[in-house]
């Protein structure tokens, strides 16, 4: 398991915090994760319960100086060997700072190097091309197109499916 001065885990005892984060950020990282959900503080607690003790996901807050700017996390872990990457930073003004493909670099090397995984994937929206540059930069390759698979203010829009297989990761 992760634990360093960038990524910690997500535990139980987050909840009122993590509820307050993911209710506070900015209406840019709302439009790249595809927009905000409405949830109620017990419903966001039976997620949180879910989330820490799925066996098949591994959650983790990006810290700058113990502050919490995001998350990432590996999940869908499955028995063919492959798992999904997602990852959000909550406020601009962490964006282009590097605090995200560090914590994408980590959690990649813990999936292939520690949990033995083959396969590691994403989806991006496409006017995402900041995280695409990133992701493409960390050895992801371009898979499929999801044409029209988010309408977000009355526009639809594509989402890129891109992976990285265990011999492409870049060190």
């Amino acid at each position: 398991m992760l634990n360093n001065s960038l990524l910690r885990p997500i535990l139980k005892e987050d909840l009122d915090q993590y509820y307050d984060l993911l209710n506070s950020t900015s209406p840019e990282c709302d439009k790249f994760v595809g927009g905000k959900k409405t949830i109620t503080k017990e419903q966001f607690s039976n997620y949180l319960n879910r989330i820490t003790t799925d066996s098949s996901r591994e959650d983790y807050f990006i810290l700058n100086n113990e502050e919490i700017i995001g998350e990432v996390v590996l999940n869908e872990m499955s028995k063919n060997d492959g798992a999904n990457i997602r990852i959000a930073i909550y406020h601009e003004k962490n964006f282009s700072k590097g605090f995200g493909k560090k914590a994408m670099t980590q959690v990649i090397h813990r999936g292939f190097e520690e949990l033995k995984l083959h396969r590691i994937e994403l989806q991006v929206y496409a006017f995402n091309t900041r995280a695409i540059h990133v992701y493409e930069q960390l050895g992801f390759k371009k898979e499929g197109v999801l044409r029209d698979y988010l309408k977000l203010d009355g526009h639809y829009h594509d989402a890129i499916i891109m992976s990285m297989l265990e011999d492409e990761k870049k060190d």
